[in-house]
């Protein structure tokens, strides 16, 4: 890593930091800590629902399955595009009409508070373990590949995240995410650009790219092929609709802003992986041995895929941005998350049980210290795991994930499907999943289904391939199929629960009123737009170091795009404003 990369890191933490303490002025409250105070603009919430979708893994992971196998890789991402289409057709507004703050209040009017309860307490150690292993998988990586110490990565990234996280909520989160996605996006694209007209177009990539089917290796069955791309878009149009995700369409404006929100995100997600994934099927296509360029990562070196093209091929400084837009893919999810467990502790938990009578001051702190808490447990678990040598920790992480993430998204999912199921169904849904989970992981084998396929034996990536397919099947026709099953047991409520459901009813039904929409402080845009300008310009001054021309277009490049995302974004502000003045106090 040369001193200019180094500079460049330096240099985008220091504006990140700079960034959140400008935006830390817009939370006065417990609601704009938690959700911006229902007053963002469609782009603001569009920007974090499609940054908190993916991390880090996108460029080492994703990238190792796009040198692998292909074009398998998109349909993981495009899966996500489904889901908000989808989303922006029907959940979205749904959501949003609720009028909650938190996801964890959409569970408690739809099944009571017994089912909250049941979803908060789970909900907090899979977003800690969540972001032990983001912060884990960028430690190690940079540690491989940049030769910066894994300590130094772990502490650093999670000091950045919970400060950004505690200082101002929603809004300094949501704010950052916007200027990480431009960033992201500027450089991904660009350097894919770039990449693909360097090797002669996409016919010429698809020509020399190491595979004769578009299948990748290591498959011979067509069948299991689509029926894992089908099972991946299917899983990821769930977790993206689920109520639990609903958190995304709650900090915007009205439904229709939400609306926006997932229609724009969607289109991200059909071009964005595209371009991502250009640089990993190049290095494939050169017959790249990244074991032998990378040997501290070991098995696991075609994680370097997407960096190795950047390395040899694009000029100094741009391992830097590259690093620096890998750690915004990490910042992005992890701050949204620490939020999204504050707004949930302080609503389902200190105001719901601790303390009811809570003022508006005491919410506000407990929101800053549960932040900080859940910061330093996310830190202190990826130091534990990175400590901890003799055991797989993402092996651990996958089937801790598997266990319990699907059979919590089923019954979440389905809650706006239909409300004619009895309250108990929320959690009675999540225990029959965590047996189907269990039933899927230690007892169920592959090799059960040789027959049908009248094979002797499946190859590695044929078996993995047809577990992960499998089990989300059994939770579709038996997780899914207990909870539509419930309906036979729906009895009308009584009592203060008939009010709760005929209110959800009523604002189901009900378009959300000018007088309740929260007023959009269009500072959100300038004080945006005036930031993406300065880091556009500071990009291309970089272009005075690179040696050729060719290396000086690409910093050009993607500082203009900055550049131009940071004066639309100005332009958003309210006509006769006067220009703002930023500040970090």
């Amino acid at each position: 890593m040369e001193t200019l990369d180094g500079v460049i890191i330096v240099g985008y933490f220091a504006f990140v930091l700079f960034a959140a303490l400008a935006f830390k002025r817009f939370t006065t409250d417990s609601s704009g800590f938690i959700r911006g105070g229902g007053a963002m603009m469609w782009w603001m919430a569009g920007a974090t629902a499609f940054m908190t979708q993916f991390s880090a893994w996108t460029f080492t992971g994703a990238a190792a399955k796009a040198y692998e196998d292909g074009l398998t890789v998109l349909f993981i991402f495009w899966g996500n595009a489904l889901g908000f289409f989808v989303a922006a057709w029907y959940f979205a507004e749904r959501y949003r009409k609720l009028r909650v703050e938190t996801a964890m209040e959409v569970i408690k009017i739809r099944f009571g508070r017994s089912s909250e309860q049941v979803y908060t307490w789970i909900s907090f150690p899979l977003t800690i373990l969540s972001g032990a292993i983001w912060l884990n998988g960028l430690g190690i990586f940079a540690s491989a590949v940049f030769n910066i110490d894994l300590m130094v990565t772990i502490i650093g990234v999670g000091v950045l995240v919970t400060f950004i996280a505690v200082s101002g909520g929603s809004w300094t989160v949501s704010a950052t995410n916007v200027i990480q996605l431009i960033l992201l996006v500027a450089i991904t694209m660009t350097v894919g650009a770039f990449a693909l007209i360097e090797i002669g177009g996409p016919i010429e990539l698809a020509h020399a790219y190491p595979t004769e089917s578009f299948m990748g290796h290591d498959i011979s069955y067509w069948q299991i092929f689509w029926l894992w791309c089908v099972i991946m878009m299917m899983k990821q149009t769930m977790n993206t609709n689920n109520a639990l995700s609903c958190y995304r369409f709650l900090v915007t404006t009205n439904e229709r802003e939400a609306k926006k929100a997932a229609f724009v995100t969607g289109v991200l997600f059909i071009i964005g992986p595209v371009m991502w994934f250009i640089p990993p099927w190049i290095t494939a296509a050169m017959n790249v041995d990244l074991m032998a360029y990378y040997p501290k990562l070991a098995e696991s070196a075609n994680n370097a895929a997407y960096v190795y093209y950047i390395d040899h091929y694009l000029p100094t400084g741009m391992l830097g941005l590259v690093l620096a837009a890998m750690i915004a893919a990490t910042i992005a999810p992890m701050t949204t998350a620490l939020n999204r467990n504050a707004g949930i502790f302080v609503r389902n938990v200190y105001q719901s049980v601790i303390n009811p009578q809570a003022s508006e001051s005491q919410q506000l702190t407990v929101g800053k210290v549960a932040t900080l808490v859940n910061g330093v447990l996310c830190v202190f678990a990826a130091l534990l795991f990175a400590s901890v040598k003799e055991y797989s920790f993402f092996d651990i992480m996958m089937l801790f994930g598997a266990l319990l993430q699907t059979p919590i998204s089923i019954p979440s999912l389905l809650a706006f499907v239909t409300l004619k199921t009895p309250d108990w169904s929320g959690w009675a849904t999540i225990a029959v999943g965590l047996c189907v989970s269990a039933f899927m992981q230690f007892v169920f084998q592959v090799d059960w289904l040789l027959p049908l396929f009248d094979a002797v034996s499946f190859t590695h990536r044929e078996t993995v391939d047809l577990q992960v397919a499998s089990t989300m099947l059994a939770h579709i026709f038996i997780t899914g199929g207990f909870f539509m099953f419930t309906t036979l047991f729906y009895r009308d409520p009584v009592g203060s629960r008939k009010s709760e459901l005929n209110q959800l009813k009523t604002n189901l039904a009900t378009p959300i009123s000018k007088e309740e929409e929260a007023p959009v402080d269009y500072r959100q845009g300038a004080y945006l737009g005036r930031m993406c300008q300065v880091l556009g310009f500071l990009v291309m001054l970089v272009s005075i170091t690179a040696d050729t021309l060719h290396g000086a277009s690409i910093f050009v490049v993607i500082g203009a795009l900055i550049l131009l995302a940071g004066t639309h974004l100005y332009r958003t502000r309210k006509g006769g404003d006067e220009p703002c003045e930023l500040s970090a106090s």
